[in-house]
């Protein structure tokens, strides 16, 4: 037997099965329309790659969102150094603006709240601190402590003359309880309605103060901003980086990223991955060819 007639089969089972894993491969991705013949389709058309573009762009949203884009990646990503000193910078760097204004405190919040949404919130906010304030007296039983310093006032201011001879404890306490008692119920009744005023007032005071004035009563250097800001800018992050990742909805983006995607783009995108990997599996079918061939001459 001539070396020619040896290596014929191995060299033609090469070529079947490079040839064969070839086409495999191609129909990947080809045709990328469907074929028909009258009203029926050639089978495998389109290829598989074209044919099942949307459960890829389905795959891989689900395998970003959920394996490679998790809440600790987002979380890590928005604390990381840099970032976190952009957003610091940024907002000091706001806070000291504000610290430079002249203009009245409804004036500078006038730029930012249309008026009835700023009108809106003055009365909520003056609900809101009469209703602490008058909550808190009732808290406090302003009309107990009345009654207990009332008695303790008038037996030390008649200790030791003949007036105390006859002001003894139960006498004092029948006195002094139903005073007591009398002005928590004012408190509980009036209170609120007695303290809107004051409230009003001040609030409408402090929208007149320039905001510079109203900041310097409260005198922070420049380190403290920055370090109260990125202290609540941290915990902002760390208690919310889940449902912040659920805001930019990152497997509904990159389905529909990939849904949009062209064919050839798709192909192009998966042979720059796994390109090297179907070279492989194309020259394996060529040696697994030739393996058979000289099997062949054995037996």
């Amino acid at each position: 037997m001539s070396m020619i007639e040896i290596l014929a089969g191995p060299v033609i089972g090469a070529v079947i099965g490079y040839c064969t894993n070839y086409i495999a491969v191609k129909m990947l991705f080809r045709p990328l329309k469907p074929v028909k013949i009258g009203d029926r389709t050639l089978p495998f058309t389109p290829g598989i790659i074209p044919r099942g573009q949307s459960r890829i762009a389905r795959a891989l949203g689900e395998a970003v969102g959920e394996h490679l884009l998790t809440k600790e990646d987002i979380c890590g990503m928005l604390l990381a150094q840099e970032t976190k000193e952009t957003v610091v910078e940024a907002v000091a760097g706001r806070i000291r603006d504000i610290q430079d204004r002249e203009d009245t405190l409804e004036e500078f919040l006038g730029h930012y709240v249309d008026r009835e949404d700023y009108d809106s919130v003055k009365e909520h906010l003056e609900e809101f601190v009469t209703e602490k304030i008058g909550k808190g007296l009732e808290d406090l039983d302003v009309g107990t402590i009345i009654a207990e310093e009332g008695a303790k006032e008038v037996r030390e201011k008649f200790s030791g003359s003949m007036v105390s001879m006859f002001l003894n404890d139960d006498l004092i306490r029948s006195i002094a309880v139903p005073i007591g008692n009398k002005v928590g119920e004012y408190i509980r009744e009036n209170g609120r309605e007695k303290i809107r005023p004051l409230v009003v007032g001040e609030i409408a005071a402090a929208e007149n103060k320039p905001v510079a004035e109203l900041m310097d009563s409260v005198p922070l250097k420049d380190e403290k901003i920055r370090e109260l800001v990125e202290d609540a800018y941290v915990t902002f992050v760390t208690h919310h980086a889940e449902e912040i990742a659920g805001k930019f909805h990152v497997e509904q983006v990159v389905e529909e990223k990939v849904n949009q995607m062209d064919v050839l783009e798709v192909e192009h995108l998966l042979l720059g991955v796994m390109k090297k990997e179907l070279n492989a599996v194309v020259n394996l079918g060529a040696l697994i060819g030739f393996l058979i061939g000289l099997l062949n001459l054995l037996f």
